[in-house]
């Protein structure tokens, strides 16, 4: 006897649900060893973790805070996705985003809120779309692989804020600590219920809402669905693949240089090194768990928002590292892509003669 794997003929609209669910479970389960291996009562951690979040005031502000960049990050990938195209630069557009914020609030403070914060929110849309635009172009134009491309521009962004940070825009009264000077106040973004959770939410919301409309109810997104369906269809239809594809790229960008500005000007007020807790990373897993769907990223970014606030009280509680966030984020990813092949396939068991 031995087990094979058999491809499905018809895959159910349902049945990633059953699949997905116990990937999740096989990630807690695998969760709760970790914390055991490190000498931690998983049982007590989640019960701690569990009262704080959902019980305390501080726990739900601190979890919409986090959800905010992670619709955004999720969103970018998402959309990209949808064309079959794999933007992993979100990262590196968020921190093009923050600069773009950071440069205008610097040299623009001056002026009122009602002027400066639609300012900088369209300079994360520029900053972060232009640096989508790049391996938008190199994959249109060359045809060089935008996994490679977008990946590897993380790390120039990174290093590009970096620059700044330790040069001009290094604040004297830092004691040489990379941040900048702290934003004025019409830089900042409200906040709600004299609380941290601000309207870069509802901002977030928005984007979700109209990317839904866009790919459900307008003929654009009806070419991006069709592209990604079938590339070859698509351009016996007329359509740009090319122009597409940097469309894409740069409103993918975008959406992500515009969780950088939630960050920036919802949260820090200032641009600091290691702004972002890796939210353009997750983003990915965002969209990953949510298929794609814009909609399915509400219930996905909660889940990652979750494990984020998790680790911070794991850190207080039992001084562990932050490192737990991408090991948790990691167990969630590997087991959600190896459930899928249980979705593709089903285990046969075939008799050996």
């Amino acid at each position: 006897m031995r087990l094979y794997l058999e491809k499905r003929d018809h895959i159910k609209a349902f049945s990633r649900f059953p699949v997905l669910t116990i990937a999740l479970l096989l990630a807690i389960f695998m969760s709760f060893l970790v914390l055991w291996s490190v000498g931690v009562n998983p049982f007590e951690a989640y019960l701690i973790v569990g009262e704080e979040i959902f019980l305390t005031d501080y726990g739900w502000q601190d979890l919409l805070v986090k959800i905010t960049p992670l619709l955004l990050t999720g969103a970018a990938v998402a959309l990209a996705a949808q064309m079959k195209l794999w933007n992993i630069g979100a990262e590196g557009q968020f921190h093009m985003g923050t600069f773009a914020v950071t440069w205008g609030a610097l040299n623009f403070g001056h002026l009122n809120t009602f002027s400066l914060i639609p300012f900088l929110l369209i300079l994360s849309i520029i900053g972060g779309g232009l640096w989508g635009c790049i391996p938008g172009v190199l994959k249109s134009r060359f045809g060089v692989n935008e996994i490679i491309t977008s990946l590897l521009l993380n790390y120039v962004a990174a290093a590009w804020v970096d620059y700044h940070l330790f040069g001009d825009w290094r604040d004297p009264a830092s004691n040489n600590f990379p941040i900048t000077p702290g934003f004025s106040e019409s830089a900042r973004l409200p906040n709600y219920f004299d609380s941290d959770v601000h309207a870069g939410l509802l901002l977030a919301l928005f984007v979700i809402l109209v990317l839904t409309f866009l790919l459900k109810k307008t003929r654009i997104g009806m070419k991006i669905q069709l592209a990604g369906d079938n590339l070859d269809a698509a351009r016996y239809s007329g359509i740009s693949i090319g122009m597409l594809t940097l469309i894409i790229f740069a409103v993918s960008g975008a959406i992500a240089g515009m969780a950088g500005f939630s960050e920036v000007s919802g949260v820090h007020y200032r641009l600091q090194q290691n702004i972002s807790l890796g939210y353009g990373y997750t983003g990915i897993i965002v969209a990953w768990l949510a298929r794609n769907h814009p909609l399915g990223i509400l219930l996905s970014s909660f889940l990652m928002a979750v494990i984020f606030v998790s680790a911070e009280i794991l850190q207080i509680e039992y001084g562990l590292p932050i490192s737990v966030v991408f090991l948790y984020q990691g167990i969630i990813l590997f087991t959600v892509l190896g459930s899928e092949i249980f979705v593709e396939y089903r285990l046969r068991l075939q008799k050996i003669v």
